[in-house]
């Protein structure tokens, strides 16, 4: 898939919306296509993340603590807390359909952010309103300070 390609697709997705093409550019100059068969597990739960991930076919079932709680498909992003964080992964993921993926890890990220400062803000904007919606589907009742 050609750079342009994979900067047209990212522009789509929610978490990277706020961002220029020239961010999105130094973004994918770093990351990598890869193709995975249904059925494969993406990552485990628990397990050590450096990774984000965005579907660009397919679908993947998401589990916690071995409960369904989620699928993900073209558009979505996964292990974006742990890319930033570096913690373990917080799901189980596994491919229900064959997926094709854009791998963007931990290092690359950090150097597009380096050389771009602004897709970091983006990014961190991105993120906390995706917090933002999942405390409040969650029923938080606490206001942030």
């Amino acid at each position: 898939m050609q750079q342009r390609q994979r900067v047209a697709r990212l522009s789509k997705v929610p978490l990277f919306a706020n961002c220029s093409k020239r961010e999105l550019g130094r973004l994918v100059s770093g990351a990598r296509t890869e193709t995975v068969e249904a059925g494969h597990t993406l990552f485990v739960e628990g397990a050590p993340s450096s990774n984000l991930y965005v579907l660009l076919t397919g679908s993947a079932v998401v589990k916690k603590n071995g409960r369904r709680i989620g699928r993900v498909g073209p558009g979505d992003v996964v292990g974006e807390l742990g890319v930033i964080l570096g913690g373990p992964r917080t799901a189980t993921v596994q491919a229900e359909t064959p997926i094709e993926w854009l791998v963007l890890d931990q290092n690359s990220l950090r150097a597009a952010i380096d050389d771009v400062p602004g897709l970091g803000w983006h990014l961190l904007h991105s993120v906390a309103a995706r917090l933002d919606q999942a405390s409040k589907r969650a029923g938080n009742k606490y206001d942030y300070i």
